[in-house]
């Protein structure tokens, strides 16, 4: 927390410096050159700066100064900022709400201060009137406003980068490119708020608005279409899924599931509690589809997804004893998606000596595969014996989102860069994720969770796609 603030009147070597910084990132919308905007860049920066903590007039512009400087270079900095600002208020008009809404509103103000800067340094360089703007201040740090100018520079790139992909993506992609470029955007007014910082002291704030509060998705009560099932659903079991009527769930395998507090999805049973030794969430789910209706089986395959402990797995239970390869604790596992071309991959032997199974990030990898699919084969071989299983994943969506949930994981394909852009956006809104490395840790995951809990959402601290879609990003169907 800031303690105090200095009236701070600008002179003209402050209008140089800012001259500097402005040549660095409008040096492309400039209607002079860049190389004569680093020459007058120059030529200003070399005047005294007046001492922070008192009220200092205008000093007397040097009469060769005055005469060498085009004034007009200051005017074309200002419009190019008109222009940035024209630009970022188009882009707000485009929003209805959302952490986006919060970058470009932040991005707006920080470019008004900074216009409003140089318009009073206009005054200043002239020797016209001064007005005095009254700003918060801390120690200058020359070294580190240096640093600061190439990392503006770097920053420039990153958003032509940023730029040249979301013009070629669409969907899914598209969008999360879309609020990279944003979330490039309002780093850079970041950088030059923190070079004005470095260089003088001068705070320049950037504005942070309340995170939009989300409308309740519960359906409406009492609506005329609810007010009857099909026959099909109407005799069902209590705990059957009417989503799928067409599945046999006089199967005793249902009723055992749900007599265990069991909630049935299509030909999956699954339960949420929470794991004794530290209370975080535990979700186990079993696909039943390979259970025989009836006769003697004396193996009976299984496909378990958990998450236990904040650990993820998806296993594939062959019930019966497989030796493998004793030197090596991975089993080959050939899987079948819909229909797809098979493939093989290590997986890890359960203890059991029972199957095969992925953990942590390659089951989340694993569950966002089969997420849209309706059915999955499994065959294990060894020794000359195949071990095969196929299993109906109808169901499978509200499982995967509940261990999804429960291990904070996402189940959109989102990169580094994706998850950095959406720690700025929560850092942005107020919800300090910390540094914004595109890793999603602890401190991401927490922050997630406050804004989640604020807006009405389930509080997963993952990045889904019902909070993507709260913060203003919009995503097309895949």
């Amino acid at each position: 927390m800031l303690e105090s603030e200095h009236r701070i009147t600008f002179s003209q070597n402050i209008y140089g410096d800012l001259l500097m910084l402005s040549y660095i990132h409008c040096a492309a919308k400039t209607t002079i050159s860049s190389k004569k905007a680093l020459g007058l860049a120059l030529l200003i920066a070399g005047t005294s700066a007046p001492a922070l903590g008192q009220d200092s007039p205008a000093p007397a512009v040097p009469a060769e100064a005055a005469a060498s400087v085009d004034f007009s270079a200051l005017r074309a900095e200002v419009a190019g900022i008109e222009e940035e600002i024209s630009e970022a208020e188009a882009e707000l008009a485009g929003y209805e709400g959302g952490l986006i809404v919060t970058l470009i509103q932040a991005r707006i103000e920080t470019l008004k201060l900074t216009r409003a800067i140089l318009e009073n340094q206009a005054a200043a360089a002239g020797g016209g009137a001064v007005t005095a703007i009254t700003v918060p201040v801390a120690a200058p740090d020359e070294a580190r406003a240096a640093e600061i100018l190439r990392d503006i520079e770097a920053q420039m790139k990153i958003i032509e980068e940023a730029e040249a992909e979301a013009a070629g993506a669409g969907g899914l992609v598209g969008a999360l490119a879309v609020s990279r470029v944003l979330t490039e955007k309002l780093t850079l007014t970041q950088l030059r708020a923190a070079w004005m910082a470095a260089r003088y002291g001068t705070i320049v704030p950037v504005a942070v608005t309340a995170a939009p509060q989300v409308a309740s998705t519960a359906p409406a009560a009492d609506r005329p279409e609810d007010a009857a099932e099909p026959d099909s659903r109407a005799s069902l079991p209590e705990w059957a899924d009417p989503d799928y009527p067409e599945i046999d769930y006089t199967k005793s395998i249902f009723s055992a599931m749900a007599g265990q507090g069991y909630e049935i999805r299509g030909w999956w049973g699954f339960e949420e509690t929470r794991a004794e030794i530290d209370d975080s969430p535990l979700v186990f789910a079993r696909n039943v589809s390979a259970v025989p209706e009836t006769g003697f089986i004396p193996t009976t395959p299984g496909l378990f997804f958990r998450c236990r402990e904040g650990e993820s797995s998806v296993i594939y239970d062959a019930d019966t004893y497989i030796s493998g390869n004793f030197r090596s604790d991975t089993l080959p596992t050939s899987i079948r998606i819909d229909d797809r071309p098979a493939e093989t991959q290590q997986w890890s032997k359960l203890t059991t000596s029972k199957g095969s199974g992925l953990f942590g990030v390659r089951a989340e990898a694993m569950m966002r595969r089969l997420l849209d699919a309706e059915k999955v084969f499994f065959r294990i071989e060894d020794g000359g014996q195949r071990y095969d299983a196929s299993f109906d994943l109808a169901g499978i969506q509200p499982v995967v989102e509940a261990v999804a949930g429960a291990c904070g994981f996402s189940l959109l394909e989102l990169t580094r860069d994706d998850y950095r852009a959406i720690q700025t956006m929560l850092n942005a809104a107020g919800f300090d994720t910390g540094a914004p490395d595109g890793v999603w840790g602890n401190g991401s995951a927490r922050a997630m969770r406050e804004w989640q809990e604020e807006n009405g959402l389930p509080p997963t601290g993952a990045p889904d796609r019902a909070s993507l879609e709260a913060m203003g990003i919009t995503l097309a169907a895949e």
